[in-house]
């Protein structure tokens, strides 16, 4: 049985996403359109989507799965989230997790140990989740940001901590560098324990998480150094990697880390 792949959005994710389907990267998985972010009436449509795939793929932000993922899963598809920073919506979360028919599933996207979190939190207690991300100062910089700090922060020699605090403060003041804490969060089933700390380092080479999870079951002490986006620099390379891989579980389970 073949899975039928739609994907929303043909940003760095998505075109990537797209190549490696399309280069057979999938046994079992066959992409059959991608929607223009935003729905934007050319081409592959979001009703041919729903109408078509088993599966849509949101690869284009944060706004894309409060716009189209109440619509999908109502409609009794699946839907695989790469914006998984949405869901420190309340309501969204509660529509997409719970009110179905459809599933909604989540990419272990750029960080690991997130399958070790999720297994503690349900065989024991989650005390503490602390992460410390760094990227290179021009993949932080917001519209938010006036000139002088933007000026600041690309002019610094030394790492400049932006912010410091829980999913819902990261959504806020960089939704495009959210979804690692929010995953950290849903693996740990509460989104009181987790603290991230995010660094513009003009020395970081490569995007780099460092996460410290403390739990009844163990401490899991976890290092990720992610090779960024040729596309999009706020995002990793490896981001569309995981995707294709959970399509290819989501396809075909037989030897596959679920």
């Amino acid at each position: 049985m073949v899975l039928k792949v739609a994907l929303i959005g043909s940003g760095a994710i998505g075109s990537r996403v797209a190549e490696l389907l399309d280069a057979g990267a999938a046994p079992g998985v066959e992409l059959t359109g991608v929607v223009p972010h935003g729905d934007a009436g050319t081409g592959f449509s979001f009703d041919e989507a729903l109408d078509i795939a088993d599966v849509v793929v949101e690869c284009a932000g944060v706004a894309a799965v409060a716009e189209f993922g109440p619509r999908i899963v109502s409609a009794g598809k699946d839907l695989l989230v790469t914006s998984i920073g949405a869901l420190c919506d309340d309501s969204l979360r509660q529509t997409l997790l719970d009110d179905g028919p459809g599933r909604t599933l989540l990419t272990t996207g750029a960080l690991g140990g997130l399958d070790a979190i999720t297994a503690a939190c349900a065989g024991g207690t989650i005390h503490s989740i602390t992460m410390e991300s760094r990227k290179l100062p021009a993949a932080l910089i917001q519209s938010w940001m006036d000139g002088e700090t933007k000026d600041r922060i690309l002019a610094s020699t030394q790492p400049v901590e932006l912010l410091r605090g829980g999913p819902a403060d990261f959504i806020k003041a960089f939704p495009k560098s959210t979804n690692v804490v929010s995953a950290l969060a849903l693996a740990a089933g509460t989104w009181d324990v987790v603290e991230a700390v995010l660094i513009a380092d003009p020395a970081a080479k490569q995007t780099s998480h460092h996460v410290v999870a403390e739990t009844s079951l163990g401490t899991f002490n976890i290092r990720v150094t992610n090779e960024a986006s040729r596309g999009n620099p706020a995002s990793s390379a490896l981001v569309p990697h995981a995707v294709v891989r959970g399509l290819r579980t989501l396809a075909n389970a037989n030897g596959s880390f679920i």
